[in-house]
């Protein structure tokens, strides 16, 4: 389950009904109307201040939990979501923190698979479930409109002679169902929206290499916007204005390396996130902070240096040491006080050891958020 989690992420649904379990906090909190009101540990946790939400895999189940960015120790289980074994969920929060909307495959899915029709499913804060789809991609993570009424997940039916059909599809909460774009001649993959609404990003992949494309969430107005490369670009975020999107793209030719790379989605204008220094070759583009900052992580050659920076406006400032571990920037606090990584012992661009999911701090403090190997970042609460 751990290899195809992590090819996922270079690209977790359940039964409703017994398959999700919400846990319920203890002792009446309250009246309503004269009649008892319990609140879950999620619908306690919307007013608790910032929490970052993790996913821990189980064999059969995986674990929703709520960690304290001050306090690592402090953990609340949000909710437990069974699925086929060996198969995790994939899992994204909403925006406003209240939902968390995931894929993953049925315990009793009559065909165990990477590729097999997945679930999608959205988990509300009082533990009520709403299962929006059977048919969709298990590896690709729902993504959340900003009004937070419907996901975008993917779907792939596979043709004789090809890679198949790609379809971006739009989920309501409300029920409704729409196609928003489809390919046979790419692979697509939905990033994210514009913060208004107004757009959606996806990037296409074949032989011809990347593609950046925006779209109406109606499916009108398709645009491409750039390409990207003519090789494999991915690790695409877009930054919390919706003005830049940070890339990972591999370069092939006599000096082949991962290139962290941004693009002005108003221009096109494609530019190197940071240029790198002495054997400092490799780059993985890493998490956009509130305040437009972008983490980078890059590594030498033979991975005897290894850092984390902050491509700021100006001069770009360090975040960590560079020595212990390779730290892969996955997503900042929103506040942008803490950043939480994928530390890698004895990591290098093309190999990694044992890999654990920290929180690095302002001040280079650090701790870790699971000892769990398979974990993966659901979202930031505030």
């Amino acid at each position: 389950m751990l290899l195809v989690r992590v090819f996922a992420l270079i690209a977790k649904p359940a039964l409703v009904g017994g398959s999700v379990a919400a846990i319920a906090a203890g002792g009446y909190l309250g009246y309503d109307h004269w009649r008892d009101s319990r609140l879950t540990p999620f619908q306690q946790l919307q007013s608790a201040g910032q929490r970052i939400l993790i996913s821990e895999f189980g064999e059969d189940a995986d674990t929703i939990v709520a960690v304290d960015p001050n306090d690592t120790s402090d953990r609340t289980t949000v909710a437990t979501i069974e699925h086929a074994d060996g198969y995790g969920i994939f899992a994204t929060l909403s925006p406003d923190g209240s939902a968390i909307a995931y894929t993953a495959l049925p315990p009793d899915s009559p065909r165990v698979a990477p590729d097999a029709p997945a679930q999608a499913a959205i988990v509300e804060a009082d533990g009520d479930v709403t299962l929006l789809a059977g048919d969709v991609d298990l590896l690709i993570a729902p993504v959340w409109s900003p009004d937070g009424a419907s996901i975008v997940v993917r779907k792939n039916t596979p043709e004789q002679d090809g890679a198949g059909r790609f379809e971006l599809i739009a989920l309501g909460r409300d029920g409704t169902r729409e196609t928003i774009t489809t390919w046979s001649s790419a692979a697509v993959f939905p990033i994210g929206f514009a913060p208004d609404g107004s757009a959606l990003y996806f990037a296409t992949l074949n032989a011809s290499g990347t593609n950046l494309y925006r779209i109406a969430p109606d499916g009108t107005d398709e645009v491409l916007i750039a390409h990207l490369s003519d090789e494999i670009a991915r690790d695409w975020k877009l930054s919390a204005d919706g003005a830049r999107m940070a890339y990972t793209v591999a370069e092939s030719g006599d000096n082949p390396r991962l290139a962290a790379m941004t693009i002005d989605l108003a221009t096109g204008e494609i530019a190197e996130a940071k240029k790198p220094r002495g054997l400092l070759t490799e780059q993985f583009s890493g998490a956009w902070s509130p305040d437009g900052e972008l983490a980078v992580t890059s590594v030498s050659e033979d991975g005897s240096r290894r850092a984390l920076t902050i491509a700021a406006p100006g001069a770009p400032s360090r975040m960590t040491v560079a020595g212990e571990t390779l730290d892969v920037a996955l997503g900042f606090a929103p506040d942008g006080s803490s950043l939480a990584v994928l530390a890698v012992e004895d990591g290098t661009a093309s190999s990694a050891g044992a890999s654990k999911l920290e929180l690095i701090r302002r001040d280079g403090t650090r701790d870790r958020l699971s000892e769990q190997v398979d974990v993966m970042i659901v979202g930031w609460m505030e």
